[in-house]
Formats: structure tokens, C-alpha cells, sequence
């Protein structure tokens, strides 16, 4: 049950993300969405594995449900919140928006906490809630970084 709810809200999320008008163009999100990727995957290793504070479930629905949101909801949040702040918007708009998707991510880890998906060892919210804060921080300066390279601009500041 949890695995179809999930979906639904992946398929959700790539609609909103669809729907929106993006301040990167199509490289620079292809680029953006496998660096967040490999940063996702390798964080929640890290978090899973290795550390063991956020335990994942050893079921195979549990797991497929995990794959689902580690490859999918997560990175797609984490890409819509970087196009939002790398936008035209208002500074005050930009940074209301990112604050509202970081909220949503907090909320997920909330259903995914219900669905005994993920388990806190040595973890909580607030942690979680920081953590979605520097990882989206990170990705848009590394989006700004990577949009300057094609702009020239990083030549200029070579010399």
C-alpha cells in the first residue's frame, strides 16, 4: 500500500515539476539531477549503512518504496527547490518557496517514519530538516557554479 502511495506522490511531483518554469536550461537540469542523485544515494548509505541512524526496511515493498523516493521524490524536490532559487523571483519568494518544498521533505519523513519505512536511531527532524537545508543550499551553488562555466564567466575569473 505504502509503494502505490509513494508513486502516487512521484507522479505528483513530476507533474508540479513539469508545470513549473525552470531558470536552467536542459543540460544544467540533467547535470543538476544526477549530481543530486549520487548525493542522495550516497547520504542515505552513509545514514543506513554505515552510521546506522536512519535504518532502512528490510522488506522488499518497504525497499522498492525507499528506491522509489531516494531516486525520484527526493531528488526532483531538491532539483525544483534549486530552479526556484536560481529563478527571478524575489529574494524573499525564492527563499519562502525553497523553505515550503524543505517543509514537504520534512513531512515525507514524517509518512515514511509511519510507514515504518525508515527508523530514527541516533536521528531526528530537526537533523533531517538541516540536513534538506545544506543539501539544497550546496546544489544551487553548484548549479550557480556549473550555469557560469557556460556563460564564459569562470575565464574570467581564471586570469
Amino acid at each position: 500500500m505504502i509503494l502505490a502511495i509513494l508513486a502516487l506522490l512521484a507522479w505528483i511531483m513530476l507533474i508540479i515539476f513539469t508545470m513549473v518554469p525552470k531558470g536552467l536550461k536542459l543540460i544544467e537540469l540533467i547535470f543538476m539531477y544526477f549530481l543530486i542523485g549520487i548525493f542522495t544515494i550516497t547520504q542515505f548509505t552513509i545514514l543506513d549503512v554505515n552510521l546506522q541512524w536512519v535504518p532502512l526496511t528490510r522488506s522488499v515493498e518497504g525497499s522498492f518504496a525507499m528506491y522509489l523516493c531516494r531516486f525520484i521524490l527526493i531528488p526532483f524536490q531538491v532539483l525544483l527547490a534549486v530552479c526556484i532559487l536560481h529563478s527571478e523571483l524575489k529574494a524573499k519568494w525564492r527563499w519562502l518557496l525553497s523553505a515550503i518544498i524543505v517543509a514537504f521533505l520534512c513531512l515525507e519523513d514524517r509518512l515514511y517514519l509511519w510507514a515504518d519505512l525508515i527508523t530514527y536511531e541516533k536521528w531526528n527532524e530537526f537533523y533531517a530538516a538541516v540536513m534538506y537545508v545544506i543539501f539544497i543550499v550546496l546544489m544551487w551553488w553548484i548549479a550557480r557554479w556549473f550555469s557560469s562555466l557556460g556563460k564564459g564567466e569562470f575565464k574570467k575569473t581564471c586570469r
